[in-house]
């Protein structure tokens, strides 16, 4: 039978019993006694599939109770009184007529947990089957007849069995009847009947297959035959907000600790610990499960997993306490990523214009204030200057002044920062800058004079840009140049100045040898001056003239000066023919022949490089020396060096 359903009738549920059909049907015993019915109803969990199992029911207006064919047809093996009403209390529903009792374990109203013995019977034998054709002699059914007779011929065989195994031990022994001791399910497995369930076997052994009603029967009567219950101490998670008792508890113990985790710990070390926590979870809920076998992961590793013992097993959610561990801590995760990105954000927005972005990221990620002091490091240095800049304060309002400077510094910092240097301060129209430090780059010379390529293509554009405004711009504005100065040596690069104001910056003699390069410049009408170092680790990718080799104001060793005039494969055609005579003339320059020096530095100066405001260039400076020496001579002992007499 079944609870039926018809929207339309009063009471729209009601008790559909099955068809009485006893006719031709031979029955052992009274029929009153031994005749009854059992509902096949049966409930699904949210997501559809069959767990539990109801074990009865009850329809409006009646106070009968009408149990489910498997609670059914345990009350009548074991003798219990179909008249006997239950007692149903939280937790278990118990028959006890006086002399007989069944108990039944309820986690959720009136609903056992069905503990399957396995996949569907017809591929994996879990029950043993048999198809109706093998039972049945012919079409119809088996009347009284027919099954007396069949009766008869079974019990002639036996009869002839044991008079003849005496004497003939091979003598066929005729076959045991199957349904001997046995409970017997008939149902129906064909598609067309839809008679069928999704169970925990739906999917197994890479098969899916839905289970055939009459067996999901069958697994329930076997869970209370042998009382292979499944017991569920955190709460059924598939009954109401108060049998979830200990498992709703439980949830927010793991959300708590979650949060605590993450909240305190880099994400890294929480995603590694949740996912420790995840594991253990895992291997107590199905050991659990598996009867208390908590290392079960490493018994299916290494042998088989043996079987539960009958009423061992033990139903532990999964799904919902890693989800109460997920999904807090991706959320957390999420909105820390979030926060610290801005957090980011604004701390360079805020701070980026007034030091390094680079240095911003290392104090954000050491989550650090900075400390006075500094690391020796050898490191590129950089000094740029606008070329009378004074000039620039008499022609100009203060406005227009500040508007040219920042247009030029935002422009050439852009350039600094892009190659990979960091600002050290602005002074004034000057620009000071490092490659290397705080953060280290292997090729800082090359970044260097790359920067110096890009700066002066970038003051190029500059220049035609303020020349196209017209006279929004005076002409010394349309002629601007820069000095820039590039050394590479062992310097200190650090945090420098007091507690209460600091600033990352470098010091050292490579630093102020840097200085001089840039100043020292304007002597010889260039723009771009690098020192030694620079020109034998970036030789090959730019192109350079030998300037010097002479002793700054201020120092006592003498360097090698080179002009940076371009990247190697941008040189431009004067310089193709400037530069061969101009190597010629230093030859005889540092022969001490001075007629013949003046006369090649005066045929490279015809390629010299004209622009307004140029006044010298280093052909001029050469003949002015070599007049110089003509008059004093150095002297034979003459190593090459000139002392600068300004800086």
């Amino acid at each position: 039978g079944k609870v039926a359903y018809e929207k339309t009738r009063f009471p729209p549920d009601y008790i559909q019993g099955p068809v009485n059909k006893r006719d031709n049907v031979y029955i052992f015993g009274d029929p009153d006694d031994i005749f009854s019915y059992g509902l096949t109803n049966y409930e699904q969990d949210p997501d559809g599939f069959a767990r539990r199992y109801k074990v009865l029911y009850q329809v409006t207006g009646d106070s009968s109770f009408y149990y489910t064919l498997a609670v059914e047809t345990a009350l009548r093996l074991k003798g219990i009184s179909a008249s006997v009403r239950p007692s149903i209390k939280s937790g278990r529903i118990l028959f006890d007529d006086g002399n007989n009792s069944l108990e039944i374990p309820t986690p959720s109203p009136n609903s056992m947990n069905v503990n399957f013995y396995g996949p569907n019977s017809n591929i994996y034998e879990t029950f043993k089957s048999y198809p109706l054709s093998s039972i049945l002699d012919r079409g119809g059914y088996v009347g009284l007849k027919e099954q007396q007779n069949w009766m008869d011929n079974y019990t002639d065989k036996r009869i002839q069995y044991e008079s003849m195994v005496q004497f003939v031990p091979d003598w066929p022994k005729p076959p045991e009847n199957p349904f001997k001791n046995k409970i017997v399910l008939i149902g129906t497995s064909m598609a067309e009947d839809q008679d069928f369930v999704f169970s925990p076997y739906t999917s197994y052994m890479g098969q899916t297959m839905e289970m055939p009603g009459v067996e999901f029967h069958a697994n329930a009567l076997q869970t209370i035959l042998h009382e292979n219950y499944i017991s569920s101490s955190l709460g059924n998670p598939t009954g109401n907000f108060k049998s979830h008792g200990l498992n709703f508890v439980m949830i927010l113990l793991f959300v708590f600790a979650t949060l605590l985790i993450v909240n305190r710990i880099p994400p890294l070390a929480g995603f590694a610990i949740l996912a420790a926590e995840l594991f253990v979870w895992l291997s107590f809920s199905v050991g659990s499960f598996l009867g208390g076998d908590y290392l079960w992961i490493f018994t299916f590793l290494f042998s088989d997993i043996g079987r539960v013992a009958i009423g061992e097993s033990s139903l532990v959610p999964i799904m919902v306490p890693v989800a109460s561990c997920v999904v807090p801590f991706g959320i957390n995760l999420s909105y820390r990523l979030f926060t610290e990105g801005q957090d980011k954000k604004f701390l360079k927005n805020t701070f980026g214009t007034y030091v390094s972005p680079d240095l911003i990221d290392i104090m954000y990620e050491s989550k650090q204030a900075p400390q006075l002091g500094g690391d020796y490091v050898f490191n590129t240095c950089f000094f740029s200057d606008i070329a009378s800049f004074s000039s620039f304060s008499e022609k100009l309002e203060a406005t227009d002044l500040v508007e040219l400077l920042n247009e030029y510094l935002e422009a050439m910092t852009n350039i600094l920062l892009e190659n990979g240097g960091t600002l050290d301060k602005y002074i004034g129209d000057a620009i000071i800058g490092i490659y290397g430090s705080p953060i280290p780059i292997d090729d800082h010379e090359y970044k260097g004079c790359l920067s110096i390529c890009q700066m002066n293509e970038k003051l190029d554009e500059l220049r035609k840009k303020w020349t196209a405004e017209g006279d929004r711009w005076p002409e010394i504005v349309h002629n601007m140049r820069h000095r820039i100065g590039l050394n590479s040596g062992q310097i200190v690069a650090g945090n420098m100045g007091s507690s209460m104001r600091m600033g990352y910056t470098m010091m050292g003699d490579a630093v102020n040898a840097t200085a001089r390069l840039e100043s020292g410049a304007k002597q010889y009408g260039i723009e771009s001056q690098v020192g030694e170092h620079i020109y034998n680790k970036t030789k090959d990718k730019f192109f350079f003239r030998f300037l010097d080799h002479c002793r700054v104001v201020g120092k006592s060793d003498p360097l090698v000066n080179y002009e940076l005039i371009s990247e190697i494969d941008k040189v431009p055609e004067t310089y193709k023919k400037l530069v061969p005579l101009w190597d010629k003339a230093i030859e005889l320059y540092r022969k001490q022949d001075w007629d013949k020096a003046i006369v090649a530095f005066e045929e490279a100066e015809v390629y010299e490089e004209k622009y307004i405001p140029r006044k010298t260039n280093p052909c001029l400076l050469y003949i002015e020396r070599c007049k110089e020496f003509k008059e004093n001579p150095p002297g034979n002992d003459w190593d090459g060096v000139y002392n600068l007499k300004s800086k």
